[in-house]
């Protein structure tokens, strides 16, 4: 169990770390556009840069996503050596600050960034449809 808890940590890691570095970029901390923005580029996006922005914001939040990932992972790595109550955590689940919190938070976010990245690549294929118009 603790070897499979520490390999899906790494491999969650290893995962993510990958897509950052392919897209440093979308590592910048300033929002391409504002989630308003995005919805009314979503409703209305013809043209190549529009879709481009799409793609970007897109990229821009698997990027945020796979960093907290990453640190969820770390945590679970922390928690795991220094549990901060086992006894809660057994009667309470995962709703307390511990291992499983922590694993489950890097499971979603990485589950996200990995879709958020899927819609990025979707826009950017948009783009270039738009530019064959």
């Amino acid at each position: 169990m603790k070897t499979a808890c520490i390999s899906l940590a790494l491999m969650i890691a290893l995962t993510l770390v990958s897509i950052t570095s392919v897209y440093p970029a979308a590592a910048q901390n300033k929002p391409t556009i504002s989630k308003k923005e995005l919805k009314v580029l979503l409703k209305t996006a013809k043209e190549p840069a529009q879709h481009q922005k799409i793609a970007a914001y897109y990229r821009q939040d698997a990027t945020r996503l796979t960093q907290s990932a990453i640190e969820h992972a770390e945590l679970a790595a922390i928690y795991k050596q220094n549990p901060p109550n086992p006894a809660m955590e057994s009667k309470h689940g995962s709703s307390v600050e511990g291992v499983s919190h922590c694993n489950r938070w890097a499971e979603l976010d990485a589950e996200q960034a990995k879709e958020a990245e899927a819609l990025a690549v979707l826009h950017e294929g948009m783009a270039k449809d738009a530019e064959k118009k």
